[in-house]
């Protein structure tokens, strides 16, 4: 089985490049973060990813589960518009695949779904956030997945914030005997007190693979990228058959692609 993990990028314009490398993966799994879906017909369609991404890729995919963060028409900074996204909009993870979902939750460790319009003091307070957590049923057995976009905190060193939402992670992940993969971008270096904890209760495919980044050379004034903020836990159920990182421009993330099998 195919897994791929990406973080989509909601400042950039770029459906058609993520469609297209979605359908050349014909990954059995696709996890996203920074996912948008337009609530009103008005959205631009760079705002009206997941609906659009879905639309393209019917033949393929049949199953999928949106877990949604927070909704805004706009946002703005210091009393001044920032993002226009042409009507109502939910931003959030999603989680695409060619199996059945037998359960799903949405749950929230960080504030709860609101609007989310003014951003001025985003750095200090971020947004609401959650993980995803389905199970899917293939060929009589079950798979635990866990997507999530983690709290951001300056320089991805986290603070208590994301030592809680780590423990809280690790206890969901836990919560079962089930084979267990744990996907998204942490916002978090691999040196973080928050990562440590992580790697105490999961293995780590990052440190175990050596990557090095899972971003490409960007800075945009909130992040600067040729870093590691994406990452891969998985529990001993999981059998890696090979794990890479494809470095493709189609966002400021790199796609994580995992080919694996459930160990019995």
């Amino acid at each position: 089985m195919r897994l791929i993990d990406l973080n989509i990028g909601i400042k950039l314009d770029n459906n058609d490049e993520v469609i297209k490398l979605l359908k050349e993966m014909d990954a059995d799994i696709i996890t996203l973060q920074e996912v948008t879906r337009g609530l009103d017909n008005s959205v631009f369609d760079r705002y009206n990813n997941s609906n659009i991404i879905k639309k393209n890729l019917s033949n393929l995919y049949q199953n999928s589960f949106f877990g949604a963060l927070w909704c805004a028409k706009f946002h703005m900074k210091k009393g001044v518009i920032t993002k226009d996204f042409g009507g109502l909009i939910e931003q959030g993870n999603e989680i695409i695949t060619k199996y059945k979902i037998i359960d799903a939750e949405n749950i929230f460790f960080y504030k709860n779904y609101a609007p989310f319009v003014d951003t001025t003091n985003f750095r200090q307070e971020d947004h609401p956030r959650a993980l995803e957590k389905i199970i899917l049923e293939i060929n009589g057995q079950k798979l635990q997945i866990i997507n999530l976009h983690g709290i951001w905190s300056e320089g991805k060193k986290g603070d208590f914030r994301t030592l809680k939402e780590c423990e809280f992670i690790c206890k969901i992940a836990k919560a079962n005997l089930l084979p267990t993969i744990v996907v998204g971008d942490f916002n978090l270096s691999p040196e973080s007190e928050s990562i440590q904890l992580m790697n105490k209760h999961l293995n780590n495919l990052i440190k175990m693979y050596n990557i090095k980044t899972t971003r490409p050379r960007v800075k945009d004034g909130l992040d600067t990228g040729n870093n590691v903020d994406d990452y891969i836990f998985i529990n001993d159920k999981i059998k890696v058959n090979k794990f890479e990182i494809i470095k493709s421009e189609v966002s400021d993330h790199y796609p994580l692609i995992l080919d694996f099998e459930i160990i019995n």
